[in-house]
């Protein structure tokens, strides 16, 4: 949103990667697609879903590094451009809304009708208010010598990565974070000590993380020639440490704390691990000597409204009824899932352009 820079086809293919990391994510997610529920404890299926899981968890943050990365010379802001999303959003959840409740023939309820706009769709909010305060952010980074930089991204990876993912571990052992009162609700004796809020750091799902993972954008914004000298071989290989250790870090946390796999605090946005693969990622990407491609730049440029879709067509993914194919087959599966959910995003995105460039050119957006 509001890039600055000519596109570039191999940043522009990383966002559609970032996508399909988003996808990955929620069929994996016990709650959209279901893959967690359909697997044995400790089968090799559940180390591929780990795998694929520990690879993608950085596709959020990856994606607001990147318009960090772009918009760091922003001095203004437009409003019509968080007023599309949010018109892109809402269209489309009203669309699958009338598609897929109407035929039922149940009538109108509430409850139904407000799941289709929350709460999966948090990032919408979230990087919409990251916008509006990105002039200021910019004006602050401009401002600032190089020395001063470095310190504040120190200083708020230590606040609000290192610290937080601490806390969030020592949540999960029994003696602190895994008590019940008399009556048996939860009780979390460690509320209170977090730099982000009274309910901690919510896993990273936070306007602080965003902020974080802008100004990292911007600051390889501003040490693009030096870090354009890394080797490409050492980036795969810090990329391979980077999520063997998050792959560790799930294994390690269930064995001494006894945790579901899914409640890992490895996978958690403010995860330093997260953080790091997504800014690897990134340099990996930009060193791709990719020419101008008219494909990816198009393909791309539904990679957000991919996000606002794609939570309405897992449902006919049906993960559950592959589980038993075999590890490479329900791969393929897993792929050609990816793509055609991609291609589909890509068609409806293509149809709301067509319908709403007029408007939008009429209102200057």
């Amino acid at each position: 949103m509001g890039d600055r820079f000519a596109r570039q086809s191999n940043i522009e293919l990383l966002r559609i990667f970032a996508a399909f990391g988003v996808i990955i994510l929620h069929i994996n997610n016990l709650f959209l697609g279901g893959r967690y529920g359909v697997i044995e404890d400790g089968s090799k299926l559940q180390f591929l879903v780990i795998l694929s899981e520990s690879i993608s968890i950085c596709a959020v943050n990856l994606y607001v590094l990147i318009t960090g990365y772009f918009m760091r010379d922003s001095k203004k802001i437009s409003l019509m451009k968080p007023i599309n999303l949010l018109a892109q959003f809402l269209i489309f959840e009203l669309f699958f809304y009338l598609v897929k409740e109407l035929p039922k023939g149940e009538g109108f309820s509430i409850t139904v009708f407000v799941k289709y706009f929350t709460p999966a769709y948090w990032f919408v909010f979230v990087y919409i208010a990251l916008y509006f305060v990105s002039p200021y952010l910019n004006l602050m980074w401009k401002h600032l010598e190089d020395k001063g930089k470095r310190r504040l991204l120190v200083t708020l990876v230590a606040l609000f990565s290192v610290y937080p993912i601490i806390c969030e571990f020592i949540e999960n052992i029994p003696l602190f974070g895994g008590t019940t009162d008399s009556s048996g609700e939860p009780v979390d004796i460690l509320h209170g000590i977090s730099t982000v809020g009274l309910f901690g750091s919510q896993s990273g799902y936070t306007i602080v993380i965003f902020v974080l993972m802008y100004l990292i954008g911007c600051f390889i914004r501003d040490k693009e020639e030096s870090l354009a000298s890394i080797k490409m071989s050492r980036l795969i290989i810090l990329l391979i440490l980077n999520i063997a250790l998050i792959v560790g870090w799930t294994y390690i946390q269930r064995m001494m704390l006894g945790s579901d796999i899914i409640s890992t605090v490895g996978w958690h946005y403010d995860n330093p691990l997260v953080i790091s693969e997504a800014v690897i990622l990134f340099l990996i990407f930009r060193k791709l000597d990719i020419k101008n491609s008219r494909l990816i730049n198009t393909l791309a440029a539904a990679s957000f409204a991919t996000y606002l879709i794609h939570i309405n067509l897992l449902e006919y993914v049906k993960i559950e009824a592959f589980m038993g194919i075999g590890m490479l087959s329900l791969a393929m599966y897993v792929l050609l899932s990816l793509v055609v959910i991609y291609l589909i995003s890509f068609a409806l995105y293509e149809i709301y352009s067509l319908v709403t460039r007029p408007v939008w050119s009429h209102l200057g957006g």
